[in-house]
């Protein structure tokens, strides 16, 4: 009895202390670390790799940047030292000075894994916009900690989730218990297929960059589809040797064994020496069979590599990217829009420090309305610090109808319109658009520039035969400005544009309106809320002409998680984008990875986000259009359900899906 009396407040002390120690592990960071230290900071880098492949199969080449471990060999390894220089926690920039490994220097592999060398451990997220940080005060109630002593000044943490989710990592820490500064961490977690282990030693006294590890260990397993391959990473921060800044990628291997850190682990010196042995070999076939060789490169490298995978090159100035030609993980569905696929490539030039010229187009079909859609942006930016640009694109937009639609449906009921019973006058639109982008100060954007249309309909010959004109042309000037208050604030834009008959044999005109506010909100613990509102309408009009808003549009080739799906709405008919002399919307949206279906039991842990989404519609025939929705994404998919209200009734229930996989590596 006397035991049990005494053991309240023996646990109760117990709890006091620990609860000490945790005020003051999350407290450090704000009285000892000082997060200016860390900005413009410049040191020397060392990083090591190497990829062990376990399984393999047929399926990886599908895999983007896995091109090379598919068909190549089993064991990779490399070395690079240089500079880093941080702008931030979590943005840096490397660069190469001595580079040393069996990986073609133009090859990248699983570069995804890159994200996680260096982690952000007092940040809210360790890595940039995922994996919640346990050691941020925040977050603490997605934990439960546990308290040791270890020494007289130390103590040792460990951690654990609360529930299972893909956003959560368990591990341990070794603790300064006056001070609550973390000397060492180790943890572990899984995100996006890759199950990691990260060991980061913090340094036993407070440097100048207290935050950043003094060295990190990180081993990454991937598997897939009966696939495994192993990939280690070792990165060190402020190494002591200092090369001159004249040397820049060098491949020089008795160099990188004097400047090295650390020593190489027993399977790095093998794949080192695998590697060497391998050349030896290969360069005695290619004495003798130096045709066939140049034969099975072409196949396997370029026809191969560009077909099945990403590819990507960079240089000091230049930079260049292309999605996969053929990859069914690009596909995309929606309910409204039908099944869709999509390429992109990107390209870009550094003309100096202060101007570049860039290339974006991107292609892509719709399945549904048996189309192909291109847009080629070619932007030359000739002032990058004041924002100013000069860009020309070549597009083709959505099928569109004239004017003549909106005098067919004018005094009918709008819950009577069959619009596939409709002979509707579809016309195919050839687009060519010119502008220009001066910045007025820090928060104002003024573009002018101009767009050509040209319309021809699908149908020329019934057109022809109804006595109807059979082609479109407008000439139109663009006037845009944008006002955005302050940083990372709401963005105000107002859109006029008028179009001139005469020139260039435009023969239609009108004058279009548009108002537009957008925000993006980033919240604690990796939430996000959108909002956008606005209007536009038709005035000056002539008999016919084409109702297409730039910012009330159908997209016919959506991307995945992170597009427009807050901006826009997934289910009302196409038809009305186009049948309607005015608009009037409000879209909103939350973003969280920790909302709803994450706190179940099996399905919650592999739920990476979850969204909730509102939009509201006023346009002629529909007063208004509510549509609702409930979206979520992981390492595979993202997928959205929605339903909508139309003039007071329900009107309709459907869904969009894309795959996310692989989509980030």
């Amino acid at each position: 009895m006397l035991g049990m009396y005494f053991m309240p407040s023996i646990i109760f002390a117990k709890i006091k202390q620990d609860t000490i120690y945790l005020e003051r592990l999350f407290s450090y960071h704000d009285t000892h670390s000082m997060p200016n230290y860390v900005e413009d900071s410049l040191g020397n880098i060392y990083l090591k790799y190497s990829f062990n492949t376990i399984k393999r199969n047929p399926t990886l080449f599908l895999i983007p940047t896995m091109y090379t471990i598919a068909k190549g060999k089993r064991m990779y390894v490399g070395e690079t030292y240089g500079k880093v220089y941080f702008s931030d926690y979590g943005n840096y920039n490397i660069k190469r000075q001595v580079v040393t490994g069996s990986l073609a220097s133009y090859r990248k592999t699983m570069p995804i894994i890159l994200d996680y060398i260096i982690p952000n451990i007092y940040g809210i997220s360790l890595y940039e916009e995922h994996m919640i940080s346990p050691f941020h005060r925040i977050n603490r109630k997605y934990y439960k900690y546990f308290f040791k002593n270890l020494t007289p000044d130390f103590i040792y943490l460990s951690f654990r989730p609360k529930i299972k989710n893909t956003q959560l990592i368990n591990g341990y820490a070794v603790i300064n218990k006056h001070s609550g500064r973390i000397h060492n961490v180790y943890f572990k977690g899984e995100y996006d297929l890759i199950k990691f282990e990260i060991n980061s030693d913090m340094g036993d006294s407070i440097r100048k960059n207290a935050d950043l590890p003094l060295r990190c260990d990180t081993q990454a397993d991937f598997k897939f589809m009966g696939n495994k391959i192993c990939a280690r990473f070792t990165v060190g921060l402020e190494c002591p040797i200092s090369l001159p800044d004249s040397i820049s990628n060098v491949t020089d291997l008795n160099l990188m064994e004097r400047i090295r850190p650390y020593p190489l682990s027993a399977f790095e010196k093998s794949a080192y020496d695998k590697d060497y042995e391998e050349k030896l070999h290969t360069d005695s076939i290619r004495n003798t069979s130096k045709h066939e060789n140049k034969i099975r490169d072409f196949a396997w490298n370029i026809i191969g590599d560009h077909m099945l995978n990403s590819i990507s090159a960079q240089s000091s100035n230049a930079s260049i990217r292309f999605s996969p030609l053929f990859n069914p993980l690009y596909l995309s569905y929606s309910h409204s829009r039908g099944l869709a696929y999509k390429v992109k490539i990107g390209a870009k030039l550094q003309v100096n420090k202060n101007q570049d010229i860039s290339f974006t187009p991107h292609v892509g079909y719709n399945f549904k309305i048996k189309e192909f859609f291109y847009s080629t942006p070619l932007r030359y930016t000739y002032n990058r610090k004041k924002n100013n640009w000069i860009e020309f694109t070549w597009k083709n937009g959505n099928r569109i109808t004239n004017s003549s639609v909106l005098d067919i449906i004018k005094d009918e009921n709008r819950d009577t319109i069959d619009f596939t019973a409709l002979n509707l006058d579809y016309f195919n639109d050839e687009i060519y658009q010119i502008k220009n982008n001066i910045s007025l100060g820090k928060h104002i954007d003024f573009t002018m520039g101009c767009v050509f249309h040209k319309r021809i309909a699908v149908n020329r010959y019934n057109m022809e035969m109804l006595g109807k004109p059979s082609k479109y042309q407008s000439f139109a000037p663009q006037i845009c400005i944008g006002i955005h208050p302050y940083e990372n604030g709401p963005l105000f834009t107002a859109n006029y544009e008028r179009s001139l008959k005469g020139i260039i044999d435009s023969n239609i005109g009108y004058e279009r309106w548009e108002f537009d506010v957008s925000y993006k909100k980033t919240l604690t613990r990796l939430r996000t809320f959108n909002f956008r509102l606005g209007a536009g309408f038709y005035t000056n009009k002539t008999s016919e002409y084409f109702v297409d808003y730039s910012n009330f549009k159908e997209n016919y080739l959506p991307d995945g998680w992170d597009d427009e799906w807050t901006g826009n709405f997934q289910l009302i008919n196409s038809q009305w984008y186009n049948t309607s002399t005015y608009y009037v919307r409000a879209n909103t949206s939350y973003e969280s990875p920790l909302m709803c279906l994450t706190w179940l039991p099996f399905l919650g842990k592999y739920i990476e986000t979850e969204r909730l989404y509102l939009g509201i519609l006023d346009i002629d025939h529909v007063r208004p259009y509510i549509e609702l929705g409930y979206g979520l994404t992981n390492r595979y998919f993202s997928i959205g359900v929605f339903g909508s209200i139309a003039n007071g009734h329900f009107y309709e229930f459907g869904s969009k899906f894309t795959f996310e996989l692989f989509r980030k590596w």
